[in-house]
């Protein structure tokens, strides 16, 4: 509680001794009043006029931001589009390569079945089959 009524009575020294300043000032100003307020006036419109400048610069530096901004985006946009596409046409081609592959290996499979079934091979009979023929028998 101490620290609290502590920094408030400081806090209220200081405001007193501020509004003093500011009185004595304005009281042993060498200019007159309406000299002083003038002054005040332009150094006012001067100071608001620099943060109207800083706002307007910064209004266009975040404008030019934002536009360099989009440019990237777009030109990733297009890359990134350009490259999907080629990544598509070569897919398609390989696929098609794999599908002409495919039904050249089926043909040939194919046409190999037929081959055997018109020219059986001569198998030669296991000794236990022959065991078991009776017409092997003598």
């Amino acid at each position: 509680m101490s620290e609290r009524s502590g920094f408030g009575s400081f806090f209220v020294g200081f405001l007193a001794g501020a509004i003093a300043g500011a009185i004595a000032t304005v009281l042993y100003a060498p200019n007159s009043g309406d000299e002083t307020r003038a002054s005040l006036k332009g150094k006012k419109d001067e100071i608001l006029g620099k943060a109207n400048i800083s706002v307007d610069d910064a209004y266009k530096q975040a404008e030019s931001a934002a536009r360099e901004a989009r440019d990237r985006f777009e030109t990733l946009a297009s890359t990134t589009r350009q490259r999907a596409e080629d990544i598509t046409r070569r897919g398609q081609v390989i696929l098609e390569e794999q599908i002409g592959n495919f039904k050249k290996t089926a043909e040939r499979t194919e046409n190999a079945e037929a081959e055997e079934i018109l020219m059986p091979k001569d198998e030669p009979e296991d000794e236990d089959t022959a065991a078991d023929n009776p017409e092997n028998e003598e």
